[in-house]
């Protein structure tokens, strides 16, 4: 899995000012993203956040966003130190 992109974090962030933890539908979502991204980026932005689990997909147009510290903990911080744990290992 991949970083996530600077973009990412800001409309994760532009959402998460907007509507917290509560659900949001995916045209609310475009109206706040509007002045700043275009659809095709907002959409496929909000779709891989859904994929790796930083946004869930409660149906087909309503959303809710997952916690930002439970995600980086979660997802990334722990495959980070599990690999830099075997490469420290292989080194020494």
């Amino acid at each position: 899995m991949r970083w996530l992109k600077k973009r990412e974090v800001i409309i994760y962030f532009l959402l998460f000012k907007k509507f917290n933890y509560n659900k949001f539908n995916i045209g609310e979502a475009f109206d706040v993203l509007k002045p700043y991204f275009s659809k095709k980026v907002s959409y496929h932005s909000i779709s891989y956040m859904s994929k790796i689990g930083l946004i869930t997909k409660l149906n087909e147009l309503e959303y809710r966003l997952n916690p930002f510290d439970d995600f980086i903990l979660t997802f990334l911080a722990k495959s980070y130190l599990e690999r830099r744990a075997t490469l420290r290992h292989k080194i020494q």
